[in-house]
């Protein structure tokens, strides 16, 4: 077993994120029972090959949570989930080997865990979740208990899969969210620097009109470097504040992956571009009714709201991001929406249900 104390360094190892403290808190559990399975149960050569086997898995899981092995690398294993994935997939592994020295009293106190994982994270019409349900009505003995150990695997199998996608999710939005910013940069930079590429005033000639900018107005105004940044600028408050509403509305996960997180820190970039987009779409008079603006306090105006308006765009991704999260088997998610079973006595099975 491993040493549960001083990791390298002197420092405390398993002390990180609440994604570890939940691995270690689930070895802990599962090696109490093996203990108890090798005091109480016997100890005859095929009990003992499992115990050793889910304990070498345990052992495994723990070195992948506390970053040994794999070793973890600080971007590329944030970025591809490696440590997670494989901690929690020899926790899930051990797991379903450990059914092998379930009682049959253990194994019913399983059983619902087991069909409500299944229910959740597989398809509606595929076998294993359809036929995992004959546990509730199945007579103890090695068949039920084999049937469980492969229905706790293939919950965990499909539920570590969903966690890939969510990942993935994660991944594109924060790459989309650097791009957007790339873009803002660079659009901020070049309009600073030739100011005439990318106007952003309304009024002058022909209209006889005082020019008005978004860093001033009146006769004397010409076009500056500085009015595509204060746009910018804007657009990024708009979206700062479509981000605190929508805390609002967010719920928490139980994946390692924060996507609420990522959420919010897209919608801020994405408010300067819908707002110095909008403007420039006005000047060209794409939006009927809006050919003009007369003043610099319109034009900051219609900035912040054009730059709160990107909550039409983000929203889509919103919606979608919850529909991931909401098929997650998240047995700790107090609003995860939980399939109902029929729980028959097993009093009550036919005499062949096996």
């Amino acid at each position: 077993m491993l040493d549960l104390g001083k990791g390298r360094g002197g420092a405390p190892r398993g002390v990180g994120r609440a994604w570890m403290q939940e691995v270690e808190v689930s070895v802990a559990s599962l090696r109490a029972r093996l203990r108890c399975a090798r005091t109480t149960r016997g100890s005859d050569e095929a009990r003992a090959g499992t115990v050793e086997t889910v304990d070498g898995m345990l052992d495994a899981a723990l070195r992948a949570a506390r970053g040994e092995d794999p070793p973890r690398r600080p971007v590329r294993s944030w970025w591809r989930g490696t440590d997670i994935e494989a901690a929690f997939g020899h926790l899930h592994r051990a797991e379903a080997e450990a059914v092998r020295l379930y009682t049959d009293d253990e194994v019913d106190a399983e059983v619902p865990a087991a069909l409500s994982r299944v229910e959740l994270a597989l398809h509606r019409d595929d076998p294993i979740r359809l036929a995992a349900r004959k546990l509730v009505t199945m007579k103890n003995g090695a068949g039920r208990r084999t049937w469980l150990r492969r229905v706790v695997e293939a919950g965990h199998e499909a539920s570590d899969r969903q966690h890939t996608r969510v990942r993935n999710l994660r991944n594109v939005i924060l790459v989309t969210t650097l791009l957007i910013t790339v873009l803002d940069v660079v659009f901020a930079g070049i309009a600073f620097l030739r100011p005439a590429l990318i106007p952003l005033c309304f009024g002058g000639p022909p209209s006889a009109q005082p020019l008005a900018c978004p860093t001033g107005d009146g006769p004397a105004q010409v076009p500056g470097g500085w009015d595509l940044v204060v746009v910018a600028l804007l657009g990024l408050l708009g979206g700062s504040l479509s981000a605190a509403v929508s805390i609002r509305t967010m719920r928490g996960t139980a994946t390692p992956y924060d996507i609420p997180v990522c959420l919010a820190l897209l919608k801020v970039p994405t408010g300067a571009l819908t707002a110095v987009g909008a403007l420039i779409a006005i000047r060209g008079q794409f939006v009927p009714g809006l050919s003009a603006l007369d003043s610099q306090e319109q034009i900051l105006a219609y900035a912040l709201v054009f730059g709160y308006a990107q909550q039409l765009l983000t929203g889509m991704i919103d919606r979608r991001a919850r529909d991931v999260l909401d098929n997650l088997a998240g047995p700790k998610d107090p609003e995860q929406k939980r399939p109902e079973i029929e729980l028959v006595p097993r009093t009550a099975a036919p005499r062949d249900a096996h």
